[in-house]
């Protein structure tokens, strides 16, 4: 699905964000970029979508796919309503008026926005505003869907509430994601796989694959979740350490 061949990445003033990544993105997985704030997460995300070119390697993405990109921030357009929004990918695609409508209702429906499509920004909460980014991602019917760190900002009961619904969603189109995040929990509730990455340069440490077939409030609860997040926070420091 997706591909990051000896990957590197360096600044015009000479910062190097990535170093020799290798990854790959298998059809249906969640793949989880786990590292500390700064270590280039955000920048192999923005290569993988196409937004930046590597200085070094290659990204390989399979032509079929449809990619949908969700930021940190929400980003709506405050100005109009929450239909308009969801809308706007659409527009730009110029698809027509009449078809535009149908596909944002059901975009909306996935999020559970339904009673909301004439609301304006200012009156929805922050886990809302989030809603409607994913909503706007899943209007163009994504194969391959991008996440920067979309929860957190939120809350601890809005970012699992909305982990939930993400899984939801995931399973239920057989959607394939990169989702990046420095919180060693969400990590383990929401991942078939995580890649820890170390300190700047960010460079791939480590990969963990998390089995665990029902993500749910039990799961949350069980000795396996706690023990899957510690070895993700093992992980993490061992690669902070490895470059100290």
């Amino acid at each position: 699905m997706l591909q990051a061949r000896h990957v590197a990445r360096r600044f015009d003033r000479g910062v190097v964000a990535l170093s020799d990544i290798d990854l790959t993105l298998h059809a249906g997985e969640i793949l989880t970029l786990l590292g500390p704030s700064g270590c280039g997460k955000s920048s192999l995300l923005r290569l993988f979508a196409g937004l930046d070119a590597p200085s070094d390697g290659e990204i390989l993405r399979d032509p079929s796919a449809r990619l949908s990109f969700v930021f940190q921030e929400a980003t709506l357009m405050p100005w109009t309503t929450v239909a308009a929004n969801v809308a706007l990918p659409l527009v730009l695609d110029n698809v027509p008026a009449r078809d535009r409508a149908a596909s944002v209702d059901d975009a909306l429906a996935r999020v559970g926005l339904s009673d909301f499509a004439k609301a304006y920004p200012r009156e929805l909460s922050g886990g809302m505003k989030m809603r409607v980014s994913i909503a706007r991602a899943l209007v163009t019917q994504p194969s391959l869907l991008l996440m920067d760190e979309p929860f957190g900002a939120l809350d601890d009961i809005t970012r699992q509430r909305l982990d939930d619904e993400l899984l939801a969603l995931v399973r239920a189109q057989g959607l394939s994601v990169v989702f990046v995040t420095h919180n060693v929990f969400e990590a383990a509730y929401l991942s078939d796989r995580v890649a820890v990455m170390s300190p700047r340069p960010g460079r791939i440490v480590d990969e963990i694959r998390i089995d665990a077939p029902v993500r749910d409030a039990a799961f949350r609860q069980s000795a396996q979740y706690g023990a899957l997040a510690m070895q993700l926070h093992t992980a993490l420091l061992n690669a902070s350490e490895a470059t100290a």
